[in-house]
């Protein structure tokens, strides 16, 4: 059956997942769910656009993902690569924010 996407829903859900994840699921859940958090703060997708929080939760996908891939679950290793391309993205966009005049010239 065809759902219509609701990207504020799914946003919700994702926050809602991380509030009521417990230790045991975090290892196998949390990556992915904070990648896809991630993706949504960077584009806005159901949220408002917030390159700091869209970092935070890139940073946090890698750390959950590297360990999943280190403790052999390779299918995630695409999804890690992702989350460190996301933080390389976040943080240009990030820099491109500041402004100009505070730069100090080595």
């Amino acid at each position: 059956m065809y759902v219509r996407k609701n990207e504020k829903e799914a946003f919700n859900i994702y926050m809602h997942c991380l509030d009521t994840m417990t230790d045991q699921a975090a290892p196998i859940v949390a990556g992915p769910v904070h990648l896809r958090l991630g993706k949504m703060f960077l584009y806005g997708l159901g949220v408002e656009k917030n390159y700091k929080s869209a970092l935070i939760c890139y940073q946090k996908a890698e750390a959950f993902l590297y360990d999943m891939v280190a403790d052999g679950d390779i299918k995630y290793r695409k999804s890690l690569e992702a989350a460190i391309r996301g933080q390389a993205k976040v943080r240009e966009l990030l820099l491109e924010e500041l402004p100009e005049d505070e730069w100090l010239e080595d």
